[in-house]
C-alpha cells in the first residue's frame, strides 16, 4: 500500500455516510482477516483484541471498541480504516490521538526491526459535528489536539514531519452561522424527490413529541423506576429514523443511511459537501 488513511468519526452514522460516498469514488470492502492485515497493523489489533472486555453493565447494547477498525476499504493502493470513536467527546478528549500515536509507533517497529525507513504512509482525518460551536472553533480544537502551530483549514491537508492531517465538520449549509451536524447534510440529500414521505414523517414526530422526562433513558428494576441522564431525543436522527422505517423495518439509522435509495450516486455527486469530502481521500 502506497497509503493509510486512518478515519476518525464520532459514530456509525458517519461512517454509514462517508462509505456511501467512497464507493462513488470507486473504493470497495477490504474484508481481510485481521491476521492477514498487513505486518505491524495486524499485531496492533490483534493486541487490542486480546484487551477487549465482554462487558455490557449499564446496558448500552451499543459498545465499540475504539482500538479497532470498525469498517476498512480498498482503492488501488490506498486503505481507509474507519474508527468508530462513540462521540465526540472521545475525539475532542484526546482518545483520538492515543489511536493516532499507536500506529505511528508501529513505524518505530518497522525501523527497529528492519533497521531501514520503510515506514507507513499515514494521513489522519477527523470527522465531527460544529453542533452549536461552529466550524472554526471545532478546527481549532482539532489544531490544538495536535499541536498544530496554525489552525486547520476546512477540507485541506497540512504535512506534518511524519505524516498527514485533514478535518471535516459537518454543518447545515443553510446556516450563515456554520453551525449543524451530519444530519443536516444527510436530510438535504435524502428529501429531493421525496419530499412527501419526509414532510410527513416531520408531522408525525410534530404531532406527538413527549416530554423532555420521557426523552430521557428510562431505569426500570425491581427497587426503581425513574428518567436517568440527558435528553436523548434529535428531532432530525427521528426523521431519518421514520422515513426508513419504510423501507428496514426495525433498522438503525446507521443501516437505512447506508442502504437507502434515499441517497442516490447523483445526489452525492451534486452536491459540494461531498465533493469536498472526496478530495480529503485522494
Amino acid at each position: 500500500m502506497d497509503k493509510y488513511i486512518i478515519v476518525f468519526c464520532e459514530g456509525d452514522h458517519d461512517i454509514a455516510f462517508l462509505s456511501r460516498i467512497l464507493l462513488i469514488c470507486g473504493f470497495t470492502p477490504y474484508d481481510k482477516k485481521v491476521k492477514d492485515f498487513i505486518t505491524p497493523l495486524n499485531e496492533l489489533y490483534i493486541t487490542a483484541l486480546k484487551n477487549k472486555k465482554i462487558e455490557d453493565s449499564k446496558f448500552k447494547f451499543q459498545g465499540v471498541n475504539r482500538n479497532i477498525p470498525y469498517v476498512v476499504f480498498k482503492k488501488d493502493e490506498i486503505l481507509v480504516i474507519f474508527h468508530n470513536l462513540g462521540g465526540d467527546g472521545n475525539i475532542l478528549n484526546g482518545k483520538a490521538n492515543d489511536i493516532m500515536n499507536l500506529y505511528l509507533e508501529q513505524n518505530d517497529k518497522v525501523l527497529r526491526k528492519t533497521k531501514k525507513y520503510e515506514v507507513l504512509n499515514y494521513r489522519f482525518l477527523y470527522f465531527l459535528d460544529a453542533d452549536n460551536e461552529g466550524i472554526d472553533k471545532r478546527l481549532l480544537e482539532v489544531s490544538n489536539l495536535l499541536s498544530l502551530t496554525n489552525s486547520l483549514e476546512h477540507y485541506n491537508i497540512v504535512e506534518k514531519y511524519d505524516y498527514e492531517v485533514g478535518c471535516c465538520v459537518f454543518y447545515n449549509t443553510q446556516n450563515i452561522n456554520t453551525y449543524g451536524k451530519l444530519e443536516d447534510i444527510l436530510l438535504d440529500l435524502m428529501i429531493s424527490n421525496n419530499e412527501d414521505i419526509f414532510k410527513e414523517s416531520e408531522k408525525f414526530i410534530d404531532s406527538k413529541l413527549l416530554s423532555t422526562e420521557r426523552q430521557r433513558k428510562f431505569i426500570c428494576t425491581n427497587s426503581e423506576e425513574k428518567p436517568d441522564g440527558s435528553i436523548q431525543f434529535k428531532k432530525e436522527k427521528s426523521i431519518i429514523s421514520i422515513a426508513g422505517q419504510l423501507q428496514f423495518s426495525g433498522s438503525t439509522n446507521s443501516v437505512i443511511i447506508a442502504n437507502s435509495d434515499y441517497i442516490k450516486k447523483d445526489d452525492i455527486l451534486n452536491s459540494q459537501v461531498c465533493n469536498d469530502i472526496m478530495k480529503l481521500f485522494h
